[in-house]
């Protein structure tokens, strides 16, 4: 899907004053990082490593795995259609709504494709043979699955091979990352992704790990050069000091929380339950494509439209906690739309 993502502002003429769309973590901009980037500039009038190697090994270093289990990508987007391509024409299960390449990058290498919806999720679910795809937390309504629970699935579907995207897992102090299921289970590939947490979106930066074979098969399907020079040198530095980009969930959490109340006082909106940073809405008349025509025509504010995620219709959207004061201008502005729709 080339189009219909969240953080689209750049299709607008509008300034935008205030980005919900987008659950990249707002405050990780850093002059430390454009300074690093800027001292290996000249990095990039050389071919960058064919596979990344350094970030690899600085990865292997962190997760305490070994190099051979991990391939760095261009973005997570690139991990997830290596392992389709990887299994072309296999059978591919998606827990739904959820982010859309997923069944792109599936439809592309030709699998026949099965839907399961979150609130029909157990531990006890038996797939259909070949791939499952989970986000873990889940885009976009927040939802997660414990580590205890994607074991027992893990156990009961041994012959399904089980994706699962933690690109969000730096959002919530609900759960944590599930890499140490990897040295217990050979049906299991983690994706993960430092462009939201770390807030380098543009940078297009992930990777998978898994056990040997399985990389070993998917790197088969990759191509060079696919993470430039400056991508891996950004890896690099905010990986060896990561505990000074990373979100504070607690700030997250709690400021989460009063949005979500401030936003329950609308008339015309019904607030959906996350256990993170971004969450759905859901419009009890209208549409969100008029909502979202609406806030950036008039106030320069961006919100996602969730219609284009599979399970969920035109009333849905999306937001992202922003800081107080960002917070307040788009409550401010739903108030002003709620008197004029309700």
């Amino acid at each position: 899907m080339l189009h219909g993502h969240g953080d689209d502002g750049y299709q607008y003429k509008q300034a935008i004053v205030a980005n919900f769309s987008s659950n990249v973590w707002f405050g990780g901009k850093s002059e430390n990082l454009k300074q690093h980037l800027f001292d290996n500039w000249d990095t990039i009038h050389s071919y960058p490593e064919a596979s990344a190697e350094s970030l690899v090994d600085t990865l292997a270093i962190c997760l305490n795995v070994n190099k051979n289990q991990i391939i760095a990508t261009n973005g997570a987007t690139e991990a997830f259609y290596l392992i389709a391509q990887c299994f072309s024409k296999s059978n591919s299960s998606i827990i739904i709504p959820t982010f859309s390449e997923y069944e792109d990058a599936c439809r592309v290498n030709k699998h026949k494709l099965f839907y399961i919806n979150w609130a029909e999720l157990t531990s006890k679910t038996i797939f259909e043979e070949g791939l499952v795809w989970i986000c873990n937390p889940n885009n976009p309504n927040g939802n997660i699955l414990e580590s205890d629970e994607l074991e027992e699935m893990l156990k009961i579907n041994s012959k399904s091979i089980f994706v699962i995207d933690e690109a969000y897992i730096d959002f919530t102090d609900e759960i944590n990352s599930c890499i140490d299921l990897l040295d217990k289970y050979e049906n299991f590939i983690l994706v993960k992704s430092l462009t939201k947490n770390f807030s380098i979106p543009g940078l297009r930066l992930g990777y998978l790990i898994s056990n040997k074979v399985l990389v070993q098969n998917i790197q088969f399907c990759k191509a060079p050069w696919t993470v430039n020079s400056l991508a891996i040198e950004a890896g690099k530095f905010l990986l060896a000091n990561k505990t000074d980009f990373l979100p504070p969930v607690n700030y997250y959490k709690s400021e989460t929380k009063k949005f979500q109340k401030n936003l329950q006082k609308i008339s015309g909106l019904q607030i959906h339950p996350s256990k993170t940073s971004f969450f759905l809405v859901e419009l009890e008349e209208s549409s969100a494509f008029e909502l979202k025509k609406f806030l950036i025509s008039n106030f320069g504010i961006l919100i996602r439209d969730a219609a284009n995620f599979r399970g969920l219709n035109s009333c849905y959207f999306r937001l992202a906690t922003q800081t107080k004061e960002k917070n307040q201008i788009l409550i401010d502005a739903l108030i002003q739309w709620s008197k004029l729709n309700t």
